[in-house]
């Protein structure tokens, strides 16, 4: 009878250890969008406020938002590409390229070197561009976007 209560909580004990190690992927999950793909969600939220260290969110984004059609809209723009340039109006060197996803979300888990700044420029699938004027050091898009200034946007 011992024997068998020792290989009952033995089994419990590893059941328990493999369901914490399959659940918890943290900082290391790779979580990239692409074109076309429909899995992102919570359009014009922070993502950051999910997709970080003590969040929920699957993997640490260090870039993310959403694209609308306008300025005031509330139609998202998918599909399209987010560029990271050095220099204003797609200058300087290019260091990072996001795809905007079919519901307008662009999010990166991939190492983003911001040095002393980022310009970014966002282009429509038609190829439509629009270019944001002052630099970025971080990646939280929508922390701002939609708060305290215009939402991300290209038609």
């Amino acid at each position: 009878m011992k024997r068998l209560q020792g290989i009952s909580l033995l089994t419990l004990l590893l059941m328990l250890v493999t369901l914490a190690c399959e659940k918890d992927e943290g900082c290391g999950a790779s979580n990239i969008s692409k074109t076309g793909s429909t899995e992102s969600h919570n359009m014009g939220q922070n993502c950051m406020n999910c997709h970080q260290a003590s969040g929920e969110g699957k993997g640490c984004f260090v870039v993310a938002g959403t694209v609308y059609t306008s300025s005031a809209a509330t139609a998202t723009a998918a599909n399209g590409t987010i560029f990271l340039y050095t220099g204003p109006n797609a200058t300087g060197t290019l260091v990072a390229t996001i795809q905007v996803d079919a519901k307008g979300n662009f999010h990166t888990t991939d190492a983003v070197n911001f040095g002393s700044g980022l310009y970014p420029v966002v282009k429509s699938a038609s190829g439509a561009q629009q270019f944001m004027g002052s630099s970025i050091t971080q990646g939280a898009c929508s922390g701002c976007h939609g708060v305290t200034t215009d939402r991300i946007w290209v038609n």
